[in-house]
Parts: structure tokens; C-alpha cells; sequence
């Protein structure tokens, strides 16, 4: 992985793992429902405002079609999804479900054998992290495969879109999606908790949308640069953050099992983005 390439993951990650420190702060669903409409919105036009002071050439109707697309696959589908699954799983199962995006994309393209073990490997090591809020259960498996369904559905559209927007500049493709999911999931926060609960603070909210603008534009670059299955990794990366973040500001005593499955996701993510898709094959010539 290249320097470039290397500061954007790590953005992304430390952007999208400090999340949940945002989250914290909000009284309950409904205002993080609606904490995260506004988001999306005032992210959405924040960067199109810069995609209009930048003069980036408009993208061609496919790839509007296309970045749409993504605004309901990568974003409303999964927060609907595991807002309806979570009160039926231990906590840390969803972490380990979402770990899964890498290995899932490792059977929708062509994925040499080195990077699917580093993701069987990376999977493992979330196992160890978040082992310890895990109550297994049989009435937990469906709920567990609907979320699964949520990991296909991310993989298989950005396996899809991703030489469809070749062309398109990622901060459009940015923009169109973050638009499409704020015009989803606004109408439903205003039905399901009404104006915007003076709870809220604007600092917080102000904060979040620069993030995200950034974080979904490096997405976008990064999509164009590396297979999908290395670009999913960032799942477990924003994992490590959080987790190092709460050990910093809550102080909590630290198990060897963290220690050694943080371990586990750091190699698995340098040897995934090492792997190259190009391994030798047999190749026969005819004459």
C-alpha cells in the first residue's frame, strides 16, 4: 500500500471509529436516527458545494444511477437492518458479523488464497476482541443471517459499482449517495421522533458532517485503488479505534485476549493489502 492510500485508510478508520464517541452523547434511538439524517444531509450538500467550487466535470447518468444505488445498499439497508436486529444480539455479535465484509468479498471477485486466509485471520482476531460481550444462542441465528444478508448486499454493490465509477469523481459519488440516504432515512426520523430534539448539540452534528464528508470521499478514492475485500478491511481498523479510544477515556482493565486479537487485526490487515490479485496461473498456448 502506497503512502496515499495508506493516510486514507487510516482517516477513514480513525473518522468512522470515533463514531461511536458521537453516539454516546445522544439521548436515545430516535435522536441518533435523527442525528444521523442530518448528517448525511448537511454532508451531502457540503460536499456538493465543494464539487461546485472545485468545477469537477458532472457525472454521466449511469454513474448518478449508480452512486444512488450505493446510498441505499451501503447506507440505508444496513442502518435499518441492524437497528432492527440489534435488540435481538449480544453486543459484540454485530462486530463480528461486519468483520465478516472482507472474507464475503473474497467470493465475489478474484481474490488470491493469501488475502482470503489474512481475512480468516483478521475475522478471528475481532473473535478475540469481542469474545468476551458474546452470549451465543440459537434464537440469536436468524437475526444473525439477516445481518449477514446486510454484508452481501455492501460487498456485492461494491463489487458492481466499482468499475462502474471509474470516471466519476469520488466526491460526487460522495455526495449522490450521502443525498439519496438523507432523503430515505429524513422522512422516517420525522415520523418516528417528530423535529429535531432540542437535545442535540449543533457542535456535535457540525463535527460529524465534516467527518463524514471527508471519510465517504476517501471511500470513493480508495474504492478506485484497491480490491473491495481490502477496501472492507476498514471494518476492523475503525474496530482497533474504538477500542483504543475506549480504553483511553473509560480506563477499563485489558484482557490478553484484546491484546492478542489486536495483534491478529493489525497483521491481517498488512497482509491482506499486500496480497496481490495477479498470482502466477497455468496458462497454455495454442497454436
Amino acid at each position: 500500500m502506497n503512502p496515499k492510500r495508506t493516510a486514507a485508510f487510516l482517516t477513514i478508520s480513525l473518522i468512522w471509529g470515533s463514531m461511536w464517541i458521537a453516539q454516546q452523547q445522544l439521548p436515545d434511538p430516535p435522536s441518533q436516527l435523527t442525528f444521523t439524517a442530518i448528517t448525511l444531509a448537511l454532508s451531502a450538500v457540503l460536499l456538493a458545494i465543494t464539487a461546485a467550487v472545485l468545477r469537477l466535470p458532472l457525472p454521466a447518468k449511469r454513474e448518478w444511477l449508480a452512486s444512488a444505488a450505493l446510498g441505499i445498499s451501503l447506507i440505508v439497508l444496513p442502518y435499518l437492518l441492524s437497528t432492527w436486529t440489534s435488540p435481538h444480539l449480544s453486543s459484540g455479535l454485530p462486530a463480528v458479523v461486519a468483520a465478516a465484509t472482507p472474507l464475503v468479498a473474497g467470493f465475489f471477485g478474484d481474490t488470491p488464497w493469501r488475502a482470503r486466509n489474512a481475512s480468516i485471520a483478521g475475522l478471528g482476531g475481532v473473535l478475540l476482541v469481542v469474545g468476551g460481550t458474546i452470549s451465543a444462542s440459537w434464537n440469536q441465528l436468524p437475526w444473525a443471517i439477516v445481518l449477514l444478508g446486510s454484508t452481501c448486499a455492501i460487498v456485492a454493490s461494491l463489487v458492481f459499482v466499482q468499475k462502474q465509477l471509474l470516471s466519476c469523481h469520488p466526491i460526487y459519488t460522495a455526495a449522490i449517495e450521502l443525498a439519496v440516504a438523507a432523503a430515505i432515512l429524513g422522512p422516517l426520523s420525522f415520523a418516528r421522533s417528530g423535529p429535531m430534539p432540542s437535545g442535540l448539540s449543533w457542535t456535535l452534528i457540525l463535527l460529524s458532517v465534516l467527518g463524514s464528508a471527508v471519510a465517504s470521499a476517501l471511500y470513493f478514492w480508495l474504492l478506485k485503488q484497491v480490491r473491495v475485500d481490502q477496501l472492507t478491511s476498514i471494518v476492523w481498523a475503525q474496530l482497533l479505534v474504538a477500542v483504543a479510544e475506549s480504553v483511553f477515556l473509560l480506563r477499563p482493565n485489558l484482557d490478553w485476549q484484546i491484546l492478542l486479537g489486536a495483534i491478529i487485526i493489525i497483521g491481517s490487515i498488512l497482509a491482506l493489502h499486500s496480497s496481490q490479485s495477479d498470482e502466477p496461473v497455468l496458462t497454455v498456448g495454442v497454436t
